[in-house]
């Protein structure tokens, strides 16, 4: 139960500091969209979305493979870490200069091509600062990366506020992004060294060549799921306009901000499983079919409320200006859903050294979402976009989990299934005697995990592990 203490230390440190930093995110991305208005706030997110989709190269899948490469040999961290940040470096030149082609060949305006820049300028800086925290991981030391995640957040939504309310607009707005960021970086490197590794300017052009290899299919990983991730956004700032971009964020920001969920559960666990599948394939097996369990039960309740309460959940965060994101939201609403189980067999397929398999789901994924948001785009607009960004987490599910089974991992899927989907039911069937949105959700979260309980869906083992690992927190 040491590892289960740790896994639950890791996750508690990552779910406060997510929570946290999630919640302020949210604020800021919605005092933007009451504050800029539909046009301007489009203008950002498409650079947000544009940067974050490029940045790719820049990292490169770097930070990933670190994570994973020092879980293993902690006593090699300062060789991994300075060979990754001079890669690093070229990698980022030859970003900027892809950018610069992108922008330019597709006629973007001036204002949208600086916005971009900018962005771009803050998300490279964010990625040295994901090199440095995946030493955190590596050592599963999250409290720090915690703290870092809430101090960047505090600045920046201090510094968004202040810009925003003395009427400084878009550019300083995104200048402050990225003059934020390039503070957290300073403080992140001194952490590193200053608690974990000797600072080492050590470069061998070998080894670097060989973490490049190794990280190629990380990075494949990433690109694909950047483009299922962003890639709506730029189909929508061209074939409609950036206004439906920002009406489209939107309700894809509420969705951002609660994968937060699965995604730091996967950064918890990942070093660990990475480890059972050197010293235990049981213990392996087992971790995955409890942490595909546990998503399911948290994901599935979450996704059907917000399907339920779209518009309440638009008129409340972005008022009536917004009014046509309540529709997409509520299409979005199951891509969540399958997020939460997808991160999970993403994470377990990378820890057993099957990030091939990992990448070509990605691909065959974000190949499917290019031609289904061209196609659905083109003829229905910002909801054409949610239901290709639904279709293809479909597909995503499908191929994650034909590896799972092909690798030995395969676990009684179906049968995970059936009660949460009956609690799901009971809970909907419930809420549609309340429409006070609060009440709803504390009266749906009572209902929905009481029926779990009763109908046994949360068995011995589950109540074994709880307790011990609430004995050894």
């Amino acid at each position: 139960m040491n590892t289960a203490r740790r896994i639950t230390s890791n996750f508690l440190s990552l779910a406060t500091s997510e929570v946290i930093s999630k919640v302020l995110q949210l604020i800021i991305f919605i005092y933007m969209a009451r504050v800029l208005g539909k046009e301007d706030f489009g203008v950002f997110s498409f650079g947000l979305a544009f940067a974050f989709l490029i940045v790719i190269t820049a990292d490169f899948g770097l930070s990933t493979l670190l994570i994973r490469e020092i879980s293993r040999n902690k006593k090699s961290a300062s060789k991994y870490l300075s060979n990754a940040f001079v890669a690093k470096i070229l990698l980022s030149i030859i970003t900027f200069l892809a950018a610069y082609l992108f922008l330019n060949i597709l006629e973007y305006s001036s204002e949208v091509r600086i916005i971009a820049y900018i962005m771009l300028l803050f998300t490279v800086v964010q990625s040295f600062t994901d090199l440095f925290s995946s030493i955190f991981k590596a050592f599963e030391r999250m409290h720090y990366d915690a703290i870092i995640k809430i101090l960047r957040m505090f600045i920046l939504i201090i510094a968004i506020i202040y810009l925003l309310k003395n009427w400084y607009g878009l550019f300083a707005s995104s200048l402050a992004f990225l003059f934020t960021e390039l503070f957290v970086l300073i403080i992140t490197a001194l952490v590193v060294y200053s608690k974990f590794i000797r600072l080492s300017f050590e470069f061998d052009y070998g080894f670097s060549k060989k973490l490049l290899k190794k990280s190629a299919l990380f990075c494949l990983s990433l690109v694909f799921t950047s483009l299922f991730m962003f890639i709506g956004s730029i189909v929508l700032s061209k074939i409609r306009s950036t206004t439906e971009v920002g009406i489209y964020s939107a309700a894809a920001n509420i969705m951002i901000a609660l994968v937060f969920i699965p995604m730091m559960y996967g950064n918890a666990i990942y070093p660990v499983i990475s480890r059972f599948y050197i010293t235990s394939k049981k213990s392996l097996k087992f971790a995955y079919e409890r942490s595909f369990k546990y998503m399911l039960m948290l994901g599935l309740p979450i996704s059907s409320g917000i399907f339920i309460f779209s518009d309440q959940i638009i008129s409340i965060f972005y008022g009536i200006e917004y009014s046509e994101a309540s529709i997409v939201l509520a299409i979005i609403s199951w891509h969540l859903f399958l997020r939460f189980l997808n991160v999970v067999s993403g994470f377990t397929l990378s820890s057993i050294n099957r990030q091939g398999s990992r990448a070509f789901s990605q691909g065959i994924a974000a190949l499917s979402n290019i031609i289904l948001n061209l196609i659905l785009i083109f003829l229905y607009g910002l909801i054409g976009a949610a239901i290709a960004a639904v279709i293809t987490e479909i597909i995503f599910f499908f191929t994650y989990i034909y590896f799972i089974v092909k690798y030995g991992l395969g676990i009684k899927f179906i049968r995970l299934f059936i009660r949460p989907v009956i609690a799901t039911v009971i809970m909907l069937f419930s809420l549609s005697f309340i429409e006070n949105l609060v009440i709803a959700i504390i009266f749906g979260a009572l209902i929905y995990f009481t029926t779990l309980f009763i109908i046994g869906t949360i068995d011995k083992q589950d109540m074994i592990i709880f307790n011990k690992v609430i004995k050894n927190i």
